[in-house]
């Protein structure tokens, strides 16, 4: 059996029990099937990330270190504690400019059809104004960092957008990349609301449904469009 062919469902399955694990707050086992998912992710992708591909060389590195980064936040949020969470933000954010460099190279930005991207990225900064707003007397040194990511987050998303503004590559930006940043949008927004102020069970499952189905969506449409060129 080729193991390559079933990681996409086996990445489901471990997301959805993860998920599961979080619910029932069985925290130990929960960071186990955490520190899966991107190397599941990474092993779906290694057919699009094969040498074979020679011309693509640049953007497989990207992609693959776009979801080594994303582990490594992963893995830095398991835990408590500001260092660990500055150290996940920096992780993610190395994680978004790969992808914003990414989409930028599927479709480079034009004034002609920017209306819909900028509008776009201005959607997640004023919604993320407002969580900043709420949160600000409760993040005290991390009030800047955190307005630093949801700038690079707002980019990321209008860059997706920018993709789907183009006939070329609009079947990747509206299937795949538009959706999956939108999620990690709605992911992050939840996850910082959740860490500052409420800690809830059941909005730390969504952040991880959100979050998982994201990336799995931005790597879906990674691996299309790479073995489609």
């Amino acid at each position: 059996m080729n193991l390559r062919k079933i990681t996409a469902p086996l990445y489901v399955v471990v997301l959805l029990v993860h998920c599961y694990l979080l619910w029932i707050e069985q925290l130990e086992i929960a960071r186990i099937t955490k520190i899966l998912l991107m190397p599941l992710l990474l092993l779906y992708l290694a057919e699009a990330l094969a040498p074979s591909l020679i011309k693509l060389k640049l953007s497989k590195a990207l992609v693959a270190s776009a979801f080594l980064a994303s582990w490594g936040g992963d893995i830095f949020l398991i835990y408590d504690g500001n260092l660990f969470f500055i150290a996940g933000m920096l992780c993610f954010m190395a994680a978004h400019f790969c992808y914003i460099i990414l989409f930028i190279n599927i479709q480079p930005f034009k004034i002609s059809k920017a209306f819909l991207p900028i509008t776009g990225g201005i959607v997640v900064l004023v919604m993320g104004a407002i969580i900043l707003n709420h949160l600000a007397p409760k993040l005290g040194d991390l009030f800047l960092p955190v307005l630093v990511y949801m700038i690079v987050i707002a980019t990321m998303f209008a860059s997706a957008i920018m993709i789907s503004c183009n006939a070329g590559t609009k079947q990747f930006g509206v299937n795949y990349f538009v959706p999956g940043a939108a999620l990690f949008v709605l992911s992050d927004s939840i996850l910082s609301l959740n860490i500052f102020a409420y800690k809830n069970v059941f909005l730390g499952v969504i952040v991880m449904l959100t979050y998982g189905f994201a990336q799995f969506l931005l790597a879906k449409g990674f691996k299309n469009y790479l073995l489609n060129k």
